[in-house]
């Protein structure tokens, strides 16, 4: 800080008076940094902007004498260093702004659910924003809140031109409409807990609207990826075969390596990373299937090397049983399978659990409704059925009859699971009881919106399902078509008078590759299906398997 305070410094003094003139005449960038949330004034911005640049200049010169004298070329891209530096001063608070309104998109139904619920207990919505200071479960919302909490109660700004403020800063749309429209209808006298309601609803379904589009635009990826996988990996064993019928040598070893141990895991990593810049994010993961996958590619290197013989070191009885493309095949699935199997008890577990909760809500919203206490319509409910969430309920409702307060035993349950999902409506219900007693109307309402976040995801995932199945094609056609392909190829090298050549190491080469392949687009399968790589362990084993057996099959039919 204290340097980048210096370089402020010595930047304004240098560059000050240009500084006004740029923002005025080239570019407006006041209003970018407000929303993207960067701290420096915009005059300091660009003076430092144009020191920055100017301290690259000599960098330049040098290059350019470099690569003039001794004619190194990679130098070159170090010319422009001073445009991009530029470039970069300009681009960046937009990219930040992006990201913070893509962040705070996230949050914003929950938390203008929570403002909503807090509402019809009589809580203001200025103490609901303080409250959500303090929250972890939102973090984006955390930090608006915050910056609104410190402007009341440090600058002395009465709360709604703090949250008028707060609006106008901020990147997304929906934000700024929900804080500004609620000091409007506070200004104008309006009913403040209507106008929360409709905005809430109308919030949840710009959500269902979003996530339809966004289910759209990762099928159309996932088709993407497929299409490319498997057109250019055909493209290239034909360009290899046709090299193969002239000559076999490590050229072709060399290509076929680079191809499909960096290639093809760069252009996967590329997808995977599209995948999740258009997918929502919660704060939360689940780190327990990668660390059955860490342990379990541990305990499958071992069994690969005696599959292969210590790749062809020693002969071993398996290692003349199987052969290599087997054997990778079997170490992919072995190393998956187990946290593929955890990843689908985790995620069968934490569906169950919101199904219950979501019923919970409706009945404690009628159990409520006959003038019980909150803690007494608990433990009353705990006697039904709710699935998964039947053991969960169990537990609160005998800690609350042995006295523990309800807040403290919710609070425990929230930091038990590992549902994001789960730990908001659990601590929205938790902030229900604490703040406003959990009246009817709160708990109405909290069950309602429940709802419309359980009917958001399920038509999110309904949307991405019928793409699950484009994978298993793609891996067949990839694997019957490839292998055909080298079979017609080595038909057809000993007709006409030309020598034969021996293709069982390339079809043993490519079929290894293969596998590689299908693999890969099991796991961007499951990320761009399920939001998550570990979702994608089961397609990645499933794949493989499905790899193995039409390899076996292709390799005894007859053309």
């Amino acid at each position: 800080m204290q340097l980048l305070n210096t370089l402020e410094g010595w930047a304004y003094r240098l560059f000050g008076r240009l500084a006004p003139v740029f923002l005025a005449n080239v570019f407006e960038l006041k209003d970018t940094l407000q929303k993207a949330g960067i701290k420096i004034h915009p005059l300091t911005y660009v003076s430092l902007m144009f020191f920055i640049t100017l301290l690259c200049i000599p960098v330049t010169i040098v290059a350019v004498i470099l690569v003039y004298f001794f004619r190194f070329l990679p130098l070159i891209f170090l010319v422009p260093l001073p445009a991009f530096v530029m470039i970069a001063f300009l681009i960046v608070p937009m990219s930040m702004a992006g990201d913070r309104a893509n962040a705070l998109e996230r949050d914003m139904p929950f938390a203008a659910t929570y403002v909503t619920v807090m509402a019809t207990g009589g809580i203001p919505p200025y103490m609901s924003f303080k409250r959500l200071s303090e929250v972890e479960l939102m973090p984006a919302m955390r930090k608006e809140a915050r910056e609104i909490t410190k402007d009341v109660e440090i600058f002395g700004i009465d709360p709604l031109s703090a949250m008028e403020k707060a609006g106008r800063e901020n990147p997304l749309n929906t934000f700024r409409d929900f804080v500004g429209g609620y000091a409007s209808t506070v200004i104008i006298g309006g009913d403040v807990v209507h106008f929360l309601e409709t905005k809430a609803q109308d919030i949840f379904k710009t959500r269902a609207v979003r996530v339809k589009v966004a289910a759209e635009r990762l099928g159309m990826l996932l088709e993407t990826f497929i299409i490319v996988m498997v057109l250019m990996s055909l493209c290239f064993y034909i360009l290899f075969s046709v090299d193969a019928i002239q000559s076999i040598g490590t050229g072709l070893q060399s290509t076929m390596l680079m191809y499909t141990y960096v290639f093809t895991p760069l252009l996967s990593i590329v997808f995977i990373y599209l995948a999740h810049g258009m997918q929502p994010k919660t704060p939360i993961t689940d780190m327990r299937p990668y660390k059955v996958f860490a342990i379990s590619i541990a305990a499958s290197i071992p069994l690969l090397l005696l599959l292969t013989g210590f790749f062809g070191l020693i002969k071993t009885p398996l290692s003349n049983l199987i052969d290599l493309p087997t054997a990778v095949g079997i170490f992919l699935v072995t190393s998956t399978a187990p946290a593929a199997l955890m990843r689908g008890k985790i995620s069968r577990k934490v569906f169950a659990t919101e199904e219950g909760i979501s019923n919970f809500l409706r009945d404690l919203t009628e159990v409520r409704k006959t003038g019980l206490a909150p803690e007494k319509c608990i433990e009353s409910l705990s006697r039904r059925d709710y699935g998964e969430f039947s053991k969960e309920l169990n537990r609160i409702a005998a800690k609350i009859s042995w006295g523990v307060s309800v807040k403290k035993v919710l609070f425990d349950f929230v930091k038990r699971t590992k549902s994001w999902m789960c730990q908001i409506v659990m601590f929205l219900l938790m902030e229900a009881i604490d703040v406003g007693g959990g009246t009817i109307a709160m708990i109405e309402s909290l069950a309602k919106f429940n709802m419309m976040t359980r009917e958001v995801e399920k038509e999110k995932k309904a949307s991405l399902r019928p793409y699950v199945l484009v994978p298993y094609f793609a891996a067949v056609l990839l694997v019957a078509t490839t292998l055909m392909m080298l079979t017609f190829t080595d038909i057809t090298t000993g007709i006409g008078g030309v020598v034969q050549k021996d293709f069982s190491s390339i079809k043993l080469m490519f079929t290894t590759s293969l596998m590689i392949h299908c693999y890969l687009i099991g796991l961007v399968a499951g990320k761009i299906s399920e939001e998550s790589i570990a979702a994608g362990f089961k397609h990645a084993a499933l794949l493989v398997i499905i790899a193995i057996i039409a390899a076996k099959l292709t390799s005894v039919m007859k053309f």
